[in-house]
């Protein structure tokens, strides 16, 4: 009889005891998880902070990941996942892992918000957005930009970038190996279209990357559906 994942997991997790040593975190300026972002995001929160792990990384904990019996968030922060099964339980588990450096004004963006939409392996590095130049979390990239209402989606009481943004700051930021699979699976899953990606393209004549962006399409979607 196979052994059920749960226990190959809890086997997991002590055999890791023995060969990493726990990550202590400091208690955060607040007492539930994500709640800088909303009372609503705090309530929905709550298990996947417990179900957050910490663990330095090593041989054994990466081994856990390659396993499928752990994901990586963040450095050191792993999670189970089977709490990862929606974009709610996603954008939830990364305000969490983020800790209590997580800000009100923090937007899931990029290759991190392409994950929330479509699941799947999360991106090495984290991303956010924030209109503020201070503040820096280990494993992720923070930009920083100032996002339009309708650039902005609430997950979960997340925010996490639209489809439509989260395509374009693909194109305009991410390597070609990170982009691709994210933009494809996006314009497949519906999400977006290759033309509404290059009318909100049209609309960001002095945004960074924008040139980049626009001869880019073309490379990494010319096999994906253009339906309007």
């Amino acid at each position: 009889m196979t052994e059920p994942r749960w226990s190959q997991r809890a086997h997991a997790l002590r055999s890791a005891a023995t060969s990493a040593a726990p990550v202590s975190t400091p208690a955060g300026p607040y007492a539930a998880p994500c709640a800088p972002w909303s009372h609503h995001a705090a309530e929905l929160a709550v298990p996947l902070a417990d179900g957050l792990e910490r663990w330095e990384e090593n041989p054994t904990t990466w081994g856990m990941v390659q396993d499928r019996l752990m994901v990586r968030l963040l450095p050191g922060i792993f999670v189970p996942p089977d709490l990862l099964g929606s974009a709610v339980q996603r954008a939830l588990a990364l305000g969490c892992a983020v800790g209590e450096r997580l800000q009100s004004h923090h937007v899931v963006a990029g290759p991190s918000a392409a994950w929330v939409f479509l699941g799947g392996d999360p991106p090495e590095r984290a991303e956010l957005l924030s209109p503020a130049h201070r503040g820096s979390i280990p494993g992720a990239t923070v930009r920083t930009a100032r996002l339009h209402p309708r650039e902005v989606e609430t997950i979960g009481g997340a925010p996490v970038t639209s489809p439509l943004r989260t395509a374009a700051d693909l194109l305009r930021f991410a390597p070609d190996p990170v982009a691709r699979p994210s933009l494809r699976r996006l314009v497949e899953g519906g999400y977006v279209s290759v033309s509404s990606i290059r009318w909100h393209l049209a609309g960001l004549d002095r945004y960074p990357g924008v040139g980049a962006a626009r001869a880019r399409i073309d490379e990494l979607l010319h096999e994906a559906p253009r339906a309007a």
